[in-house]
């Protein structure tokens, strides 16, 4: 078994490989979750998250793989390291009041938990595979530490992207729309399946321009940044999910990442 990183932060992504021939399934554990593999041109390859919030240390990974004939069993350990995440105070102007409540945030994580609860049994990213929304700078990080107003506590589940209201916006990867709608805090919202639990999310949007059901191709303009929502000005607020966890977008930006074949 391979894998193209030495330690994974909190919040990061690692990818594994199988390599070789005349393997017929293959699965691994980690931290008490089972990971598919999918076959890719040159072997089979795995997506391994680690949750903003998990602890440092080193877990023991291990992979079985059905083979023709007969079995094999692979043991590692992969390393968790810190993420060394910011703090930031966060003031939101008065008409966003209402949206500085643990109960409305609450209400919105469990909303996204439900859309993002299916696991295609196929990855949905091609060749291109992902990329940034837009070309501006990124501001406010991943996984940061939020006082909204002096008051709620919450963690950053994205990353911030300098826009202008009107700013058109394209879709991280090759896709389908999920959810196309309005939410309380992200304000107009994009959800992108990518497959095997992978989702982007975009938000704040002044303008949508796709709807549930319809297939993207990477780089399609999916709608116009704005400032709806829980917002202090318009900017994109972008946002990476997999398999149930919120992860850094930018680890699976700069990770080489196999265009699939199929799921095995």
């Amino acid at each position: 078994m391979d894998w193209h990183f030495a330690a994974l932060r909190q919040g990061g992504v690692g990818l594994l490989c199988l390599p070789g021939v005349g393997l017929v399934s293959a699965r691994a554990s980690w931290r008490g979750e089972f990971v598919s593999f999918f076959r890719a041109a040159d072997g089979w390859y795995a997506l391994l998250a680690a949750d903003m919030d998990a602890l440092p240390g080193a877990y023991p990974l291990v992979a079985h793989a059905q083979m023709e004939p007969g079995a094999a069993t692979f043991a590692r350990r992969a390393r968790i390291v810190p993420g060394n995440f910011i703090r930031e105070a966060i003031a939101l102007p008065a008409t966003a009041a209402g949206l500085v409540d643990a109960a409305v945030e609450a209400a919105e994580i469990a909303a996204i938990a439900e859309l993002t609860a299916w696991f295609g049994r196929a990855p949905l990213w091609d060749a291109a595979g992902f990329a940034l929304p837009l070309p501006s700078a990124l501001t406010s990080p991943f996984g940061s530490f939020r006082a909204m107003n002096a008051g709620i506590q919450t963690r950053h589940s994205g990353w911030d992207q300098q826009a202008t209201t009107g700013t058109p916006v394209r879709a991280m990867a090759a896709g389908r729309v999920a959810f196309a709608g309005r939410l309380e805090i992200r304000g107009n919202y994009v959800l992108i399946d990518h497959g095997l639990g992978l989702y982007t999310g975009c938000a704040h949007f002044s303008t949508l321009q796709v709807q549930a059901g319809q297939a993207v191709a990477a780089g399609q303009i999916i709608g116009l940044s704005g400032n709806t929502g829980r917002s202090s000005a318009p900017h994109l607020h972008w946002e990476v999910r997999l398999r149930g966890r919120w992860v850094d977008g930018l680890t699976l930006l700069e990770m080489w990442l196999p265009p699939a074949q199929s799921r095995i």
